[in-house]
């Protein structure tokens, strides 16, 4: 009878024990998934303002570029393959079509060599 006693409370203690042990695994667990998704938060705000900012200075360069050609009187071939490469990037960063009519007047510029 002192056995089953004996038994009865090593099985209790290895129980409880157990129950302890899993819920201290699993809460590490919750807690490591918490920072890890805190982390990828922090990744993908960091990356929506530098998008943010690529985007803005895409749009500021194309505006002032219209400005400078249309009082040059024209764009150069290769200054032209520029502003078409910053309006591809401003759309492929998300970027509305308000760029896009000034690209539009950047593409009737007359043509110039030289520069």
């Amino acid at each position: 009878m002192t056995l089953q006693i004996i038994l009865s409370v090593v099985t209790a203690a290895m129980t409880g024990f157990i129950g302890w042990l899993f819920h201290n695994i699993k809460k590490h667990g919750d807690e490591r998934e918490i920072m890890e998704q805190k982390r990828l938060d922090e990744i993908m705000a960091r990356e929506q303002a530098i998008n943010g900012a690529l985007r803005a200075l895409c749009r500021d360069r194309i505006f002032q570029g219209y400005r400078f050609y249309k009082k040059s009187g024209g764009i150069s071939p290769a200054d032209f393959e520029t502003m078409t490469k910053l309006y591809n990037a401003y759309h492929a960063l998300g970027g509305n079509g308000t760029i896009t009519a000034v690209y539009e007047k950047i593409k009737e510029l007359p043509l110039k060599e030289g520069d």
